[in-house]
């Protein structure tokens, strides 16, 4: 009795060893060629490009996505736009500016393919977006940035 209790559980030490080394073993072969790497320099070369370079393209299983390098600075121009398609993904890397989100976009109109522009925006909520924040903007959601501390750097994440 004891022999056999002895000899099932060395076979469950064996297969439970055997199954997460077979785990480990296939996630070592998957390919690394799928990673993209960029280096700060390269970074802070697309963010010294100003406006919102595209940093990375690419596909998921939903669609297209990107990735963008994006500044802001305080412009005497209300710069209101909201996009038809795609959610952004904002994450603050300097700087802080406040960000109103959502309400009515007033003198609405077609500024792009995908965006609307506006001249103001009717209710809505502010943030105060500053080092280390993300927001998620939704599509069709009107948004504008002011009172910019700069330098405001940021990164975007356009996905479907």
């Amino acid at each position: 009795m004891y022999i056999r209790n002895s000899m099932l559980t060395g076979l469950a030490v064996v297969a439970i060893g055997a199954g997460w080394l077979g785990k480990t073993i296939a996630q070592g072969n998957i390919s690394s060629s799928n990673v993209t790497y960029f280096d700060h320099e390269k970074v802070n070369a697309s963010f010294a490009k100003g406006g919102a370079p595209i940093l990375f393209a690419g596909q998921s299983g939903q669609g297209n996505f990107r990735v963008r390098t994006a500044s802001r600075i305080q412009t005497p121009e209300v710069e209101i736009h909201s996009h038809k398609l795609g959610t952004d993904v904002l994450y603050v890397v300097s700087g802080a500016a406040t960000f109103v989100i959502g309400g009515t976009e007033v003198a609405a109109k077609t500024t792009a393919t995908d965006e609307i522009g506006g001249q103001s925006i009717k209710g809505g909520e502010s943030y105060r977006l500053s080092k280390g924040d993300v927001i998620i903007v939704p599509p069709g959601v009107p948004h504008w940035y002011q009172n910019v501390e700069t330098p405001f750097l940021y990164f975007v994440v356009e996905v479907p």
